[in-house]
């Protein structure tokens, strides 16, 4: 907790000096408001006993009014004053953590496990009273309680030492239950974080018109409220335990209180009967005593509201500095890839106890056209990953011109690869800074680009060419492009990076047979000088590859060119007789 509270202190500190001014002028504010309405009365019995003149009363009361007006128009003001400023500082970490999502492990975002850490770590940030905002008018109202009990106490001189140690001792039972309370709720937050991980799945899934198709298509409606709803009711079930142990702390904590109120007003009755107290000093020690108490009070809160900032401080900082590879690593560029070798490459998903990537070994050269192929879960995709620098091996090593990979920093690293993968997305923003990545871009290198990839035709045809924007859910005159067309302007944006290495993963899955025949052809143009991998499920379209690696249950079983892997007659050889049997002529009735 402490760290967590210097860390906070010291953002706070960094970020918004400005801020302490607010908080130190809300303090003085705050504890003079009891003190005063508890005087108010006090000072008018007093002056009527004393037969002080009416304009003498008048200006007494008016002055102290006065002050009390002051102190009740200062509170609200400084507070409004610290909450923006609590609501600048919530953006910094916010903007922090976002930045942590878009840099941080392919692997951590992937896993179920890295997802509930990152949305445990949300709770700190995404909500206006969330605790990286609550966190300063938490410590100010700490620091205005603390003050608030020690400047109670020393008007308390009159009063029984017993009795300020049985306020004490009900406010340390009230500490103790909301202590409780507070390691109660750390536990239900971890459960509803994993649970909120899952409806999260669900809730996006409900919004992607990919998959409304399926879900309605195939009646999968009811089964998918079902499940949305068997975890909304377990979140419910998680917060409903959580209130109803509030509701019993609560309970219990009003029944101290009104313990403390009767057994304070039954004194104060007793020292007036015993003349030892006049009635203005009944009325005064009265509202002192309720003030002591309630400053105990909100010390006790506050401290536990404390707790809970540091709490979900420290679940953020989990995340957020949570050690990634390739951190501090040296930005190597290279200009050109001369070889890539993975050296007894094995990989372990997080949550998963077998590797999916066993122990596997090649080397490629430049100038070289690779084909990956294999049947699915083979483990083609993970090895593509391993090789992007999206998964680190967890033993072995890639070497990229004999340079382990972790020995680049990520940027440096990425800058090596041209991919298109098979699951993609484009930003809100037009075409030419989706192809190119950026607001600045070269024109012509632009329209080569589009040329390469089979679609400058398509774009010409728009009225703003590539300055159309693109994506209909957040632009209704986005342009719309049917999945070959996408295809193509993703090879496109491949084309346009001009990486050392090429990665096409199912290159030709959403293209038509002429389109995917043109792919064919330019292949060798695209892939002049440079390195490319080519995995595909259709082991005919990889003939023209200069090697083929096959890869089964994590390891390549065999590789060579497709007539080696032909005359070998092992798992390449099968999987090619099967697949080419359903082309042949009048195997199929139409």
């Amino acid at each position: 907790m402490k760290d967590n509270l210097k860390y906070l202190l010291k953002n706070w500190i960094d970020w918004d000096r400005k801020s302490l001014f607010f908080f130190a002028v809300r303090i003085p504010a705050l504890v003079f408001q009891p003190i005063v309405t508890a005087y108010i009365p006090k000072a008018m019995i007093d002056c009527i006993d004393n037969g002080v003149s009416v304009e003498r009363l008048i200006t007494v009361i008016a002055l102290l009014s006065l002050l009390l007006t002051f102190t009740i128009w200062l509170d609200p003001f400084m507070k409004e004053l610290i909450r923006g400023s609590a609501r600048i500082i919530r953006m910094r970490y916010a903007i922090a953590a976002f930045q942590k999502n878009l840099y941080a492990d392919y692997v951590n975002i992937e896993s179920l496990e890295g997802r509930e850490i990152q949305k445990r770590a949300e709770e700190f940030y995404n909500a206006r009273f969330s605790s990286g905002a609550d966190f300063m008018e938490t410590f100010n109202g700490l620091a205005v309680a603390l003050i608030g009990v020690i400047a109670s106490a020393v008007l308390l001189y009159k009063i029984n030492v017993f009795m300020i140690i049985l306020i004490l001792l009900t406010c340390a039972g009230e500490f103790f239950l909301l202590k409780a309370l507070n390691k109660k709720q750390r536990s239900l937050k971890s459960d509803i974080s994993k649970l909120s991980a899952k409806f999260d799945y669900y809730y996006k899934l409900s919004k992607d018109v990919t998959a409304s198709k399926d879900i309605e298509l195939y009646g999968f409606g009811d089964y998918f409220i079902s499940a949305s709803a068997k975890l909304v009711c377990a979140i419910e079930k998680a917060t409903a335990r959580y209130t109803n142990q509030s509701a019993a702390v609560s309970g219990t904590r009003a029944v101290l209180n009104l313990i403390r109120q009767l057994i304070a007003y039954a004194y104060l009755i007793y020292l007036v009967a015993k003349k030892d107290f006049g009635v203005s000093d009944f009325v005064f020690y009265f509202g002192i005593i309720t003030g002591f108490s309630n400053w105990l009070i909100k010390l006790v809160v506050s401290y536990s509201d404390l707790e809970r900032c540091a709490d979900d401080c420290g679940a953020y900082r989990a995340y957020i500095e949570k050690d990634e590879n390739n951190e501090e690593n040296k930005a190597i560029y290279l200009n050109s890839v001369d070889s890539i070798e993975f050296k007894d490459v094995c990989f372990t998903y997080p949550e998963s106890e077998s590797s999916t990537v066993k122990g596997m070994s090649f080397t490629v050269n430049n100038g070289e056209n690779i084909a990956i192929v294999g049947e699915n879960g083979a483990g083609k995709t993970t090895a593509v990953k391993l090789l992007c620098g999206l998964y680190y091996p967890s033993s072995g090593e890639i070497l990229i011109n004999g340079i382990n990979s972790r020995d680049f920093s990520k940027e440096s690293y990425f800058k090596l690869f041209s991919p298109v993968f098979q699951d993609f997305f484009f930003l809100p923003m037009t075409i030419a800074q989706n192809v190119a990545a950026s607001n600045d871009y070269d024109r012509e290198k632009l329209y080569n680009a589009f040329e390469k990839a089979g679609i400058s035709e398509k774009i010409s045809s728009l009225e703003l060419k590539e300055n159309s924007v693109m994506v209909k859910e957040v632009y209704k005159n986005a342009v719309d492009f049917s999945g070959g067309e996408k295809q193509k302007l993703l090879l496109a944006k491949a084309i346009y990076k001009d990486a050392p290495v090429l990665i096409l993963d199912e290159p030709t899955a959403a293209l038509d047979p002429i389109s995917e025949n043109e792919l064919y052809l330019k292949y060798n143009e695209l892939t002049k000088d440079k390195i490319s991998f080519f995995i595909s499920h259709r082991l005919s379209s990889t003939r023209f590859c200069d090697r083929i690696l096959f890869i089964k249950d994590g390891v390549i079983s065999e590789a060579g060119t497709h007539e080696e892997l032909m005359k070998l007659r092992g798992d390449y050889y099968s999987m090619y007789q099967l697949q080419s049997y359903y082309y042949k002529e009048g195997v199929v009735n139409i």
